[in-house]
């Protein structure tokens, strides 16, 4: 019968306070980040914030995020790592080098404690779920977005109500798209399932490239259509010039602002190419499928 063996005395100085307190430092980072980005989305409540500076704040909480992650897998140094698993498990037998001495600490108060101090110091520390606020405001966002999908996402699988036929926009014939799928008589008026939901969010997703897709075409069409620079270019006359007369018989000089012969006609024009670029967006768009034309076929196109 062998003998159990003796638990060593616990060694504070034994564990990474160090490492400790970098955690608890780029935690807290990671929690300022996210505070200032939640304000500066809700700061303005007519208009949001540019998009360079929401931007910025959301790489610098993703890479905070990712440092924060690297530290909790990279392994430290090898005494500390030798003192760590001594203190876990008694053997001096611990970890191997590659892993990290932070999954084999436990956590446990050195005295006694009221149940009173249990619930409000320790718990706390030990929380492995999210707090009321974050919960809070995860319902309420996947309740907007289930309002607005045909399989009422998360919410339509939990409760179980039947998929509704789908709208006329999104049905589509010979391919493999939402609206066919969703039409097919074996998915009728059943019960979603969560590859439902992940095909309803794809079809969103690629709605979403596509109208993106289209508005930079029509924006790269006008650019080539028209040239922006007479337009808002202004000329302003020497005083001289107004009232000087190269014939000298007293001619009618013309007024600043006073519109030429054949601006009309030029105005006209201009109308007649912004049709013919919406001309072209709206067959691309009552034709997703079509490939987009080149530079050359929309001045084929325009002749």
């Amino acid at each position: 019968m062998s003998v159990p063996m003796a638990a060593s005395p616990f060694d504070p100085s034994s564990l990474p306070v160090a490492q400790l307190e970098s955690l608890r430092f780029k935690a807290n980072q990671i929690i300022e980040s996210i505070k200032a980005l939640q304000m500066t989305i809700d700061f303005h409540p007519t208009a949001i914030s540019s998009w360079p500076d929401i931007l910025s704040k959301y790489n610098l909480l993703l890479s905070q995020t990712h440092n924060f992650s690297s530290s909790l897998t990279t392994p430290l140094p090898s005494s500390v790592t030798t003192n760590s698993a001594t203190l876990v498990n008694g053997t001096g037998l611990g970890p191997s080098a590659t892993s990290s001495p932070f999954e084999k600490i436990t956590l446990h108060p050195r005295v006694s404690v009221s149940d009173i101090q249990l619930d409000t110091e320790i718990i706390p520390l030990l929380r492995n779920q999210q707090t009321t606020d974050v919960l809070n405001v995860e319902n309420e966002t996947v309740r907007r977005l289930s309002e607005h999908m045909v399989t009422r996402g998360s919410v339509g699988v939990l409760s179980g109500i039947p998929i509704p036929p789908p709208p006329p926009q999104l049905h589509s014939s010979g391919t493999n798209t939402f609206g066919s799928t969703f039409s097919a008589a074996h998915l009728a008026h059943r019960k979603p399932e969560y590859e439902d939901v992940l095909q309803e969010c794809e079809q969103i997703r690629a709605d979403h490239d596509r109208r993106a897709d289209r508005a930079v075409r029509a924006v790269l069409l006008l650019r080539e259509k028209f040239d922006w620079r007479p337009r808002v270019a202004v000329e302003l006359e020497e005083p001289e010039e107004l009232s000087w007369d190269p014939t000298g018989r007293g001619g009618i000089t013309q007024t600043p602002g006073e519109p030429e012969e054949g601006a009309e006609s030029d105005g006209e024009g201009g109308s007649s190419d912004e049709d013919e670029v919406e001309g072209h967006l709206v067959q691309d768009y009552m034709d997703p499928t079509a490939p987009a034309q080149t530079d050359g076929d929309a001045e084929m196109s325009s002749d």
